[in-house]
C-alpha cells in the first residue's frame, strides 16, 4: 500500500514537470486573428498584417496574388507579423476575383484575409452618336429595332474580339468596328425588358465587358401592314373572290393582312359607305356582309357574303392601343379617321396608315341592268325595286321581282340604259319590240318632246349584241319603263323616282 501511493506521485511529479517544459499548455487553441477585407487593382501592394501565437504558415488561393512576386507559402515564428503580397494582373477580366489568405498555426489553419481584385475597367468601349457605354451599362435598342454602335477602344487587339448573348431575340452584326444589334424581324413588335438578356465581349476565352440589352419596341402609336393599305379591292358577287381594281389577278378571298402593334395592342374598325351617308363606323361585333376573324396576335382576315343587291362599300381599320385608348366612343374614332368637310367622310390623309382594306362589292345586278350617266358615261348605282306596289305591276307585266329594279334620276338630264337583253326582244326595228313607260298615275307616256325623249337613237352596246337606250325623262311623276318583246312581255323594267 505504501509503495503504491509513492509510485502515484512521482507521475503526478514528472507529469507536472513534462507540461511546465512546453510553450502551450495542454489542451489549449491558438488564437486566430479576425478575417480582414482587401480590395485592390492589378500592380497593388497589400500588406497583411496579423498577430501569431506560435509558429505559422501562410498562403494564397489565386496566381495574381504572390509574396515577393512569387507564389509561395512563408512562414515565421510567433509575434507581430506583416507580408506583403504583390497583385498581377493575370487572368484579369471584367469581373472581380478574389484570393482566400490562409494562416496555418500547428494542426489549425483559417482564412485571416480576403483580397479582392477589381475587374477591368474600360477593358471595351462602344460607342453611338451621343453615348458611350462600358460594362455593365444598358445598351436599350430603340423603335426601329436596329442599334448600330461603334467600337471605340479595346485593351487588347481587336480582331481577337467575340462576342456572345444570352438572347434569342436579336442577331449581332459586325462590321469593321460597327456592331450592329437587330432585332429579329417577327419579334419587333414586342418589346424586350428582360433583364437578365446581355451581350458579352471577349478577349479570346477572358469576359471583357457585358451590357444589359433591352428592345422598346416598336412605336406606339404606329401600325405596320402587311400587304400595306389595300384601296379600291373589287370583291365578287359570290363573295368569294377579290382583285384590284386596276389589274385582272384575282385572289382567293378572305383578305389576309398581318398587323403589327406594340405587344399586339391594337382595336380593330369596320365602316360602310353609302352615297347619301358617307362612311358610317360600325363597332366591331356588329353583323354585317363582311366578316373579320381576328387571332389577336396579328393576323386578320376579312370574308364576304354573297351580294344579292346593290353594289356595297367597306372599309376594315386598324388604330394602335395607344390611340384607341383615348377614344372612347364610336364618333370619336370616327371624327379621329375622317373628315366630314366634304359631307362624305373622306378618310382623313394622316389616318390612311391606319386603313388594312377599302373594297367594292359588286352588285348582283351588275350582269342584269346597267345604268349610265350621259355626260360622263360613269356607271350608277341601282338597286331591286321592292316595293310590293311596284313588284305585283311589273308580274303584271310578265317582270320577274328579281328584274325590277330602281334608280333616282334627275329631271331632263341625259342617261343611257342598257337592260343587258338581246335587242330583238325589245328593239322596236326588230320583231316589234318596244319600250313602254307608265306613270304611277296610269298614265302611258309617248316619246315625245314633253315626255319621254329617245336621242338620238338607239346605241349598240361595245363587245355585245345589247343595245344601250339614250334618253331624257321630262316626266315629273314616279314612272317605270318595261322593255317588252313583240309578244307583248316585258322582261325587264326599271322604276324611276324623278329628281326635279
Amino acid at each position: 500500500m505504501k509503495i503504491s501511493k509513492i509510485f502515484l506521485g512521482v507521475a503526478a511529479l514528472a507529469s507536472l514537470m513534462l507540461g511546465a517544459c512546453d510553450d502551450t499548455p495542454q489542451g489549449s487553441t491558438s488564437s486566430f486573428p479576425t478575417e480582414t477585407q482587401y480590395t485592390v487593382s492589378a500592380t497593388d501592394t497589400v500588406a497583411v498584417t496579423f498577430t501569431a501565437s506560435s509558429a505559422w504558415q501562410l498562403s494564397s488561393d489565386a496566381m495574381w496574388c504572390k509574396v515577393d512576386g512569387l507564389f509561395l507559402d512563408t512562414s515565421g515564428k510567433a509575434g507581430e507579423q506583416s507580408v506583403a503580397f504583390v497583385i498581377t494582373a493575370d487572368g484579369q477580366s471584367v469581373d472581380a476575383s478574389k484570393a482566400h489568405i490562409t494562416l496555418r498555426m500547428g494542426e489549425e489553419s483559417g482564412v485571416i484575409a480576403t483580397i479582392t481584385r477589381r475587374g477591368i475597367t474600360d477593358a471595351i468601349v462602344l460607342g453611338s452618336d451621343s453615348l458611350n457605354y462600358t460594362h455593365g451599362e444598358t445598351l436599350i435598342i430603340g423603335t426601329s429595332g436596329s442599334q448600330s454602335v461603334v467600337l471605340r477602344k479595346t485593351t487588347f487587339d481587336s480582331n481577337n474580339l467575340h462576342i456572345s448573348t444570352n438572347a434569342n431575340w436579336f442577331e449581332v452584326v459586325r462590321e469593321d468596328s460597327v456592331i450592329t444589334l437587330n432585332v429579329k424581324p417577327e419579334l419587333q413588335k414586342y418589346s424586350q425588358y428582360n433583364t437578365t438578356d446581355s451581350i458579352c465581349f471577349s478577349n479570346l476565352d477572358v469576359p471583357m465587358m457585358r451590357l444589359n440589352v433591352q428592345y422598346t419596341g416598336m412605336d406606339a402609336q404606329s401600325v405596320y401592314l402587311n400587304p400595306a393599305s389595300q384601296w379600291a379591292l373589287r370583291v365578287a358577287t359570290d363573295g368569294l373572290t377579290y382583285k384590284e381594281t386596276l389589274y385582272e389577278t384575282i385572289y382567293d378571298a378572305p383578305i389576309e393582312v398581318n398587323v403589327s402593334a406594340l405587344n399586339d395592342g391594337y382595336t380593330l374598325y369596320q365602316a360602310t359607305y353609302n352615297k347619301e351617308q358617307g362612311c358610317t363606323l360600325i363597332t366591331p361585333d356588329s353583323t354585317l356582309w363582311f366578316t373579320i376573324c381576328d387571332d389577336k396576335a396579328g393576323h386578320v382576315s376579312i370574308g364576304f357574303d354573297a351580294n344579292n343587291g346593290s353594289e356595297r362599300t367597306g372599309y376594315v381599320f386598324v388604330l394602335p392601343n395607344a390611340i384607341s385608348e383615348t377614344l372612347p366612343t364610336l364618333n370619336d374614332v370616327a371624327t379621329y379617321l375622317f373628315d366630314d368637310a366634304t359631307g362624305l367622310f373622306e378618310v382623313k390623309a394622316e389616318c390612311e396608315q391606319y386603313l388594312i382594306a377599302q373594297f367594292v362589292q359588286e352588285s348582283s345586278l351588275a350582269n342584269s341592268f346597267h345604268l349610265i350617266d350621259g355626260p360622263t358615261f360613269e356607271y350608277l348605282e341601282i338597286a331591286l325595286e321592292t316595293e310590293e306596289m311596284w313588284i305585283e305591276f311589273a308580274q303584271s307585266m310578265g317582270v320577274t321581282a328579281n328584274n325590277l329594279f330602281k334608280a333616282e334620276l334627275e329631271f331632263a338630264h341625259a342617261y343611257i340604259l342598257n337592260p343587258m337583253l338581246p335587242l330583238e326582244v325589245w328593239d322596236p326595228s326588230v320583231d316589234n319590240g318596244e319600250i313602254q313607260v307608265i306613270g304611277i298615275s296610269g298614265t302611258q307616256y309617248t316619246m315625245e318632246a314633253k315626255d319621254f325623249i329617245i336621242e338620238p337613237t338607239l346605241m349598240e352596246a361595245e363587245g355585245d349584241e345589247h343595245m344601250l337606250l339614250q334618253f331624257r325623262s321630262y316626266i315629273e311623276e314616279q314612272y317605270i319603263i318595261f322593255f317588252v318583246d313583240a309578244n307583248k312581255i316585258a322582261h325587264k323594267a326599271l322604276v324611276v323616282t324623278p329628281i326635279l
